[in-house]
């Protein structure tokens, strides 16, 4: 039944043409999952909802949407902003913290015009503290990735992310994740 409710839920929002998507990211320390599904609102428009934890026991989760689009002027150029509700609970001594922030980001794709193989993306999302809930004073989260598509439904990609709460009545950032990671994107 709730299989049935979601599947009526995100037909209606999004378009036909348009693929799923399934990003897995990996690094020595943490492991993120991404499941996205078009929007009809723009070109390359999506709803997500996304999950990472870390070996430190801290866990982080979200959904969002991002409006993007292609830009005319700059043949592979993708520009895209958006907003996400994250919720998390951190491993932080001597106990656990719980934070959540409603942020609003940007996103930048380019493929390379004359090898639509490769490209390069970079996303960056902040929550100031008047919208950021719990523990923390602050959400935020970037990164950039290189990518090769290795068939119009595989993607890999290698790049870096950071991804931190700022914790109330502390000197220090809850961070979970801070380095490399690579993954890959399924489309179907």
């Amino acid at each position: 039944m709730l299989r049935k409710i979601l599947a009526i839920s995100l037909i209606s929002v999004t378009s036909v043409a348009a693929a799923d998507t399934l990003d897995i990211g990996l690094s020595n320390t943490t492991a993120q999952f991404k499941y996205g599904v078009p929007s009809s609102l723009a070109g390359k428009s999506e709803i997500y909802a996304e999950l990472m934890y870390n070996d430190a026991n801290s866990i982080i989760g979200g959904m969002g949407l991002l409006v993007a689009n292609d830009e005319v002027q700059v043949p592979g150029l993708t520009i895209g902003i958006g907003a996400k509700a994250v919720a998390a609970s951190v491993k932080w001594s001597p106990s656990r913290k719980t934070a959540s922030a409603v942020a609003l980001g940007a996103q930048v794709r380019y493929e390379l015009p004359v090898e639509r193989r490769i490209a390069f993306s970079g996303e960056l999302y902040f929550a100031p503290q008047i919208i950021t809930f719990g523990d923390a004073d602050r959400y935020q989260q970037y990164g950039a990735r290189a990518e090769f598509s290795i068939s119009p439904q595989m993607q890999v990609y290698a790049g870096y992310r950071k991804t931190l709460f700022k914790l109330k009545n502390s000197n220090g950032d809850a961070v979970l994740i801070n380095g490399p990671h690579l993954g890959v994107q399924l489309s179907f």
